[in-house]
């Protein structure tokens, strides 16, 4: 039997669609099939990763403001 749940893929941002005889989530757009705790690991995989970007980029911009500061 399988039953519609309400989470999106991590990967592609798809519905995913839980089977109770796999005890997987599969998503209806990719494919991609997970269980609970491989969508938990792979979304706080993504989210330290955007956190990294959000840091080197908030650097970046005071390293520039510092800069274009400097130069008055």
């Amino acid at each position: 039997m399988v039953t519609a749940d309400l989470r999106y893929c991590p990967e592609c941002g798809g519905v995913m669609v839980y089977d109770r005889n796999s005890k997987l989530y599969t998503c209806s757009s990719c494919g991609i099939s997970m269980n609970m705790q491989q969508i938990i690991e792979y979304q706080e995989k993504l989210r330290s990763e955007k956190e990294r970007v959000e840091r080197e980029k908030r650097k970046k911009e005071e390293y520039l403001e510092w800069w274009l500061s400097s130069k008055k």
